[in-house]
């Protein structure tokens, strides 16, 4: 079984415009030490609460600070505690957290025993806490290079040489996130190493090593804001859509990161429903939920749906957004045809020959794509969207197995006459996605041949092109 995701067509169609789009990079690194600010959304409020306090971190103590730039001393003077704010935008910011061993020793006091440092803060609105990073000083210097990520209880990683925030290697993204309400942050660990010695897997010396640098970063939970619903841009675009098609939702704060389904988010063979913490439904029922980003969500549309205005609502963690209308029709068929196979201002649909590599295009239409004319008697491979039910009673969500056959009776044509059509069902392996295998029929050479459907007796609305020679 080849992948659960349905863009992995597109790992056979290189160049039929998969709607993917990459992971967001990371910033820049600074090139100094980042600068305190208070422009930005103050999530954690300069002049708030913290309590902050360590256990064999030279001692075990608490204190009751404010968030502040100022630094302050505790643990009876040993321990110069201090923070700075940095805005990422409007509506997120790292704050960082600085511990530093006053008289220049070891941050732990004993480094054969386990090393805790527990704060308390506030938060003025609910977040999403998405990033972190965690590093070690030696009189203001990063320690340098390190090595292997901290193993044992406690463990950190990840070891790089650079982050988004602070000068020099790091930890960065141990893999802690999540959403978090507005409020008091209680028993907050910054950090917990049993014992503190296994720093030196990392090359830490934890007897020099004398501060340490914790930053948070916070982005605002804002509401989802559905602007604009399509069927998949490269199957038609089309306003409307049927049950268990595939649809397009654009707008903002849609999703807090950028993720597609893979297998582990498969249930057997049932697709998710839920992705990076969005969901989504269309006329009530949940939709499964192939990709997800802060700007682009693409779904496969339940089964059995009502016809007419119906309402698409986004979920994520911060909420649902309002409900927006959309117009359902009982089926709404599209073929593949996707922008870079517009040739001269000619459509011509995403066609296969058996080898699955060669495109039915002019020879030549697109560098360093394979391409040649289809022949009369050749067999040649086409995909769709929306084509409704089958008559195996496969539901959407769920990866086809085997051979399938339309429902509704389907005939194709090629520069106006009547292609046998050997198969019509769900694209094997595959969610939501149909694959039609036809013979062209006998016609005179033409390289813009006109290709229609009907399905049901109602015609496509899509005007495409096959590329056909003698």
């Amino acid at each position: 079984m080849n992948r659960r995701a349905f863009h992995s067509l597109f790992a056979i169609l290189a160049f039929a415009g998969s709607a993917v789009i990459s992971a967001q990079t990371l910033a820049n690194v600074p090139s100094a030490e980042p600068r305190a600010s208070t422009s930005g959304p103050g999530i954690i409020a300069i002049g708030s609460p913290l309590v902050f306090g360590g256990t064999n971190a030279p001692d075990t103590y608490s204190a009751n600070t404010t968030f502040s730039s100022t630094p302050v001393q505790v643990d009876n003077g040993k321990v110069t505690i201090w923070q700075k704010q940095v805005p990422t935008g409007s509506n997120g910011e790292w704050d960082i957290f600085y511990t530093k061993i006053t008289d220049g020793g070891p941050l732990a006091g004993d480094t054969s025993a386990y090393w805790n440092i527990l704060m308390n803060y506030t938060l003025t609105a609910p977040v999403f806490f998405d990033q972190v990073v965690t590093q070690w000083q030696v009189d203001g210097t990063p320690v340098s290079p390190l090595g292997d990520n901290i193993g044992g209880t406690g463990g950190i990683c990840c070891a790089v040489t650079s982050n988004p925030i602070l000068p020099g290697p790091a930890f960065y993204n141990s893999g802690f996130s999540g959403a978090l309400p507005a409020g008091i942050q209680t028993n907050w660990r910054e950090l917990y190493v049993q014992p503190y010695s296994l720093v030196s897997e990392a090359g830490i010396n934890p007897s020099t090593a004398n501060e340490l640098v914790f930053a948070l970063h916070f982005t605002l939970q804002t509401l989802p804001v559905v602007t604009g619903v399509i069927s998949l841009s490269e199957f038609g675009a089309f306003p409307t859509f049927g049950s268990g098609s595939w649809i397009e939702i654009y707008g903002t704060n849609l999703a807090e990161i950028t993720q597609e389904w893979a297998n582990s988010d498969f249930n057997g063979l049932a697709a998710p429903t839920t992705l990076g913490g969005t969901s989504v439904t269309v006329a009530g029922q949940a939709a499964f939920v192939e990709y997800v980003s802060p700007t682009q969500v693409d779904v496969q549309v339940a089964g059995g749906l009502g016809t007419g205005s119906q309402s698409v609502v986004v979920t994520t963690e911060s909420g649902s957004s309002a409900p927006f209308t959309v117009t359902m029709d009982a089926v709404q068929p599209g073929l593949l045809a996707t922008p870079s196979f517009d040739i001269g201002g000619t459509q011509y649909a995403v066609a296969l020959f058996p080898d699955n590599v060669t495109y039915v295009l002019p020879p030549g239409a697109i560098s360093g794509v394979a391409s040649k004319l289809a022949a009369p008697g050749d067999t040649i491979t086409l995909y769709g969207i929306g084509f409704g039910e089958v008559n195996q009673g496969i539901p959407p969500g769920q990866i086809a197995q085997g051979q399938t056959s339309l429902a509704a009776p389907l005939t194709i044509k090629i520069g106006g006459s009547q292609a046998t059509v050997t198969y019509q069902g769900l694209a094997p392996t595959f969610v939501g996605l149909y694959q039609f295998d036809v013979v062209v029929p006998n016609i005179a050479a033409n390289h813009a041949a006109p290709l229609t459907f009907s399905l049901g007796g109602v015609s496509g609305t899509q005007k495409l092109f096959l590329a056909v020679g003698n």
